[in-house]
């Protein structure tokens, strides 16, 4: 008994030693280091304020305390094709953004990564608003007058297949509202000066950038309107999840805002893709690393990532900036988000592919 027992106690203190120098190998790994922080945008843009506040924390929770330099590379999937094909995978590297699942999955120009290669370390979701303006024909004051619209009203994105793209285009496609999309504008600062000088009348914004750019210029001297919000739904009741409080109370879920609109609940081949759309690409923080990337030092910014939300300087700082704090997840239940994208139907894929083949700006 008593030699089992001290089997047991070497064993442990054995386990105990190789735990710590793990630690001090990452320290060592980590330290007098830095940490390029892809983000496939523009410097000026919501997608990198959102990382730049991340990660000045993150960096704190890693051992080894590295430096962590936003590095932006606009243009597409560009910065998404850098880090697998390019970027070394040394634990060095890594990217903040989303994944952009509908170009991947329709096989689009220009997407050459497979999200379910990359490290993933996490991910959070994200909202986003779309809006209007109000001297669109005849005239739009509130979203019931959608419905009055006959001419294609000419909406901007980024790029096809893009998350602000695509929920333009698939809330606009269920309403019925018809629209000539012009994308390829490099970053939300220029489709921001598009709407502005009446070049576009209308865009889809994610969450930082509602803040930054529209709630208090053209939202509050009324050139313009939001007529709904996009956000996650829930996977167990396959219901929206709807944000109470983070925008003013005549912002409402798409879902609502459609039956406010329409006066029955949205159906069709719009809607079901909206649907999966809203059930993937939502998730638009995702931080990964090259394919390749050794599994310790996955493991390391997995542990700083999941440390990052409840960071009382984190949360101080991001409800400052953008009102409320997403919901993060680390590890697996992020990276399972890679696989099940992939579970679509035959009708809603062919709805995408045709949504998402690029137009030319």
């Amino acid at each position: 008994m008593k030699f089992y027992a001290r089997c047991l106690l070497i064993a442990f203190a054995s386990s105990l030693v190789a735990v710590m120098s793990g630690q001090q190998a990452l320290a060592q790994f980590y330290k007098d280091k830095t940490i390029s922080v892809v983000v496939p945008s523009g410097a000026g843009g919501g997608l990198t304020r959102s990382a730049r506040l991340f990660v000045k924390y993150m960096a704190g929770h890693i051992v080894g305390s590295p430096k962590m330099v936003i590095k932006n590379i606009p243009g597409g999937v560009k910065g998404h094709n850098f880090i697998a094909e390019k970027a070394t995978p040394d634990g060095k590297t890594i990217m903040w953004g989303p994944m952009f699942f509908a170009g991947v999955l329709t096989g689009a120009p220009g997407y050459r990564y497979d999200p379910a290669k990359f490290g993933v370390v996490g991910t959070g979701n994200s909202s986003f608003v779309s809006i209007v303006r109000k001297d669109v024909p005849p005239s739009i004051n509130n979203p019931s007058d959608l419905t009055k619209i006959t001419k294609p009203v000419v909406t901007g994105g980024i790029r096809p297949g893009g998350i602000l793209d695509m929920f333009q285009q698939l809330s606009f496609d269920a309403l019925g509202i018809p629209y000539r999309h012009v994308t390829g504008y490099r970053g939300m600062p220029k489709v921001n000066a598009a709407i502005r000088a009446k070049e576009v009348q209308a865009l889809t914004v994610g969450h930082p950038g509602y803040h930054a750019f529209f709630r208090n210029t053209i939202l509050k001297d009324g050139t313009a309107i939001a007529p709904f919000y996009h956000s996650p739904f829930d996977p167990k009741t396959g219901e929206p999840v709807r944000l109470p409080g983070r925008y003013p109370a005549n912002i409402k879920h798409f879902v609502d805002a459609y039956k406010d609109i329409k006066g029955s609940a949205p159906s069709g081949a719009a809607w079901e893709a909206y649907k999966w759309f809203a059930s993937y690409e939502t998730w638009s923080y995702f931080v990964v690393a090259p394919p390749g990337t050794p599994k310790e030092a996955v493991a390391a910014l997995r542990e700083a990532h999941a440390k990052v939300p409840n960071d009382p300087g984190f949360k101080k700082d991001w409800t400052k900036q953008f009102r409320d704090i997403p919901v993060f997840l680390t590890g697996e239940k992020a990276a399972l988000l890679t696989v099940k994208h992939k579970n679509v139907s035959a009708s809603t894929l062919a709805y995408l592919k045709k949504t998402v083949a690029p137009t030319a700006k």
